[in-house]
């Protein structure tokens, strides 16, 4: 039983491109590129590094 199941996605056209261009590189589908990049950010948002009172995301958002 396989418990993937489909999914329209629509991007903005540079999200497409840069999908592509990564697949690509990566010699992988468009599909396995945007589940790695899907996953890098959530494995981002679960494991953030804390440096004394400032907490890194790791993301585009540091606070303080």
């Amino acid at each position: 039983m396989n418990s993937r199941k489909p999914m329209q996605l629509r991007l903005p056209q540079e999200l497409k491109e840069w999908i592509k261009a990564e697949s690509d590189r990566n010699g992988n589908s468009q599909n396995s590129e945007v589940i790695r990049a899907i996953r890098a950010a959530k494995d981002r948002r679960s494991t953030p590094a804390s440096i004394g009172n400032i907490n890194i995301d790791q993301g585009d958002n540091a606070r303080c």
